[in-house]
């Protein structure tokens, strides 16, 4: 059981990796302003979003809410 589990951790870890390298890709030419409500969409959490952008959840949180205000 504990070797399935180690398993499942791994491939885990792995698509983690794989979604950040995924929205940095794809927001690499915006600010957090313009990419955070992006990623939002694509279904992360701010506290993904904010390892994305190096930056906390909280910065996320209000760029989010900023934005939402403005549309």
């Amino acid at each position: 059981m504990s070797d399935e589990s180690d398993v499942l951790t791994a491939i885990d870890r792995k698509l983690g990796i794989l979604m950040h390298l995924e929205a940095y890709r794809i927001i690499s030419e915006m600010t957090i302003t313009e990419g955070a409500p992006v990623l939002k969409r694509l279904g992360m959490k701010p506290s993904e979003i904010a390892a994305v952008f190096d930056t906390t959840s909280k910065t996320v949180s209000v760029r989010l809410s900023e934005s939402k205000r403005k549309s």
